[in-house]
């Protein structure tokens, strides 16, 4: 029996990969913010957490600020939807 992945005809599945693994990144950074606050999030921790390479983050982010930026803002939107 032969396996058939469904994706987009427009994302390749290697796209899709690249796209789940870049959340799963954000994901793990926006709960580590929570926990240590931005001046304790390294990006070696988040990727050992994201069961990443730590070289893999930069196909990803420019950078750690790049990275926390965009975690960040997650959390704040994630706090605002609780208030609401």
């Amino acid at each position: 029996m032969m396996t058939v992945m469904q994706n987009s005809p427009n994302k390749p599945a290697a796209q899709s990969r690249k796209e789940a693994t870049h959340e799963r990144i954000v994901e793990v950074a926006t709960r580590a913010i929570r926990r240590s606050g931005y001046a304790g999030t390294g990006v070696a921790d988040i990727m050992k957490e994201a069961g990443l390479t730590h070289g893999g983050f930069y196909a990803h982010f420019a950078s750690r600020d790049a990275l926390l930026a965009e975690a960040g803002d997650r959390a704040g939107a994630e706090a605002s939807l609780i208030h609401i």
